[in-house]
């Protein structure tokens, strides 16, 4: 679904979050690629951010016990030996010992550019921007974005596309935070199995961006917009509060599901629908100034409701059906209340249970 999108690190995208037509680390010609490695370690430890040495076996491993240094930073004679004597790549450890250093990590170039886009589109440029230009890096077949942010949470997959055999899903975005690390430039191609390497883009380890909790929450609540397995999981959002609603035949809430439309059971509640591409809809949620989109509609032809604004009565990052939605809205999340409200509604069925009559 990404192959519109240039899979080229190098390609021309300038201000827009697009690629710079050459790295911005150190220039080889000045220094070795070791005393680079050295360099950088030794800057993210001045920033108190714990580092650790991979080997370049291809196998992205640290090559030393490195929990020990999720509760202390090495010291500058350990970096001095790690890396002063031999080829190693260089790891962070992300998390609070670095003080909520998070990566967001892209399997591809080609998620990455579509996430950049969505998040200008839906009118989120300058914080786009700001990550962009505080430090992006190309890896061997993705990008990282580094940040700061508080609380440190733990790693976690953003986004999914199912795929056929054992592994049955490949992770398109995910999170490097407490209790992970993440291999960073200039490291070698021998820590990779490709054997390519981490090269820096924009910005750097003195210009990490610090972000607060809504930003965060902007960021991962638009990266799971890409996730591919939702429709399985998004269930559990309605089930969980239907439970005790469930009867023979066809809900209220099924059929309410069927008929209602999108803008019945947004716009009584301030929503404002800003354009529709390709059957998705983009709706702004009540009271918000400017032109930024909070939610979608019918992503992928899903006739769900996606939200990642947190100012809202919805939890961000989940999607909704319209019964579900109009239960929040109408009900206070009351399932049980907003089924028999439609029941009333509708009047008595042959196939309405007494319960509901």
């Amino acid at each position: 679904m990404f192959s519109r999108y240039n899979k080229n690190p190098t390609s021309q995208l300038g201000s827009q979050g697009r690629f710079p037509t050459s790295p911005v680390s150190t220039n080889p010609s000045l220094l070795t690629h070791r005393q680079a490695i050295m360099r950088t370690a030794l800057e993210a430890r001045q920033a108190e951010i714990s580092v650790v040495p991979v080997l370049p076996d291809g196998r992205k491993r640290p090559a030393v016990r490195w929990r020990v240094y999720q509760r202390r930073l090495a010291t500058p004679r350990e970096i001095a030996r790690w890396f002063g004597n031999e080829e190693r790549g260089l790891a962070l450890i992300t998390g609070a010992i670095s003080g909520g250093l998070e990566a967001l990590d892209f399997d591809s170039r080609a998620i990455y550019q579509a996430w950049n886009e969505r998040m200008r589109q839906w009118g989120y440029e300058a914080l786009a921007d700001r990550l962009i230009r505080g430090y992006l890096e190309a890896t061997p077949h993705g990008i990282h974005l580094l940040y700061r942010c508080c609380p440190a949470e733990k790693n976690q997959k953003l986004a999914s596309v199912p795929v056929d055999g054992p592994q049955r899903v490949r992770t398109l975005i995910e999170t490097r935070g407490e209790g992970g690390l993440v291999v960073v430039a200039p490291s070698g191609g021998g820590v990779h199995p490709s054997g390519k390497p981490y090269v820096l883009l924009a910005g750097g380890i003195s210009s990490l961006p610090t972000l607060v909790a809504w930003e965060r929450q902007l960021l991962f609540a638009v990266a799971r917009s890409f996730d591919q397995t939702t429709p399985s999981l998004v269930l559990n959002v309605e089930q969980r509060h239907t439970r005790t609603a469930l009867v023979q035949g066809e809900r209220p809430g099924d059929r309410y599901n069927r008929r209602a439309s999108w803008e019945e059971v947004l716009e009584p509640h301030g929503w404002k629908r800003l354009s529709t591409r390709g059957g998705e809809s983009y709706w702004q949620r009540p009271d918000k100034q400017g032109s930024g989109v909070s939610a979608t509609t019918n992503y992928q032809g899903s006739d769900l409701l996606y939200v990642f604004s947190t100012s809202t009565v919805f939890e961000a990052g989940r999607a909704y059906s319209k019964f579900a939605a109009y239960a929040i809205l109408e009900h206070g999340g009351d399932f049980r209340a907003a089924a028999h409200a439609l029941a009333a509604r509708e009047g008595p069925r042959d196939d309405t249970p007494d319960a509901l009559r």
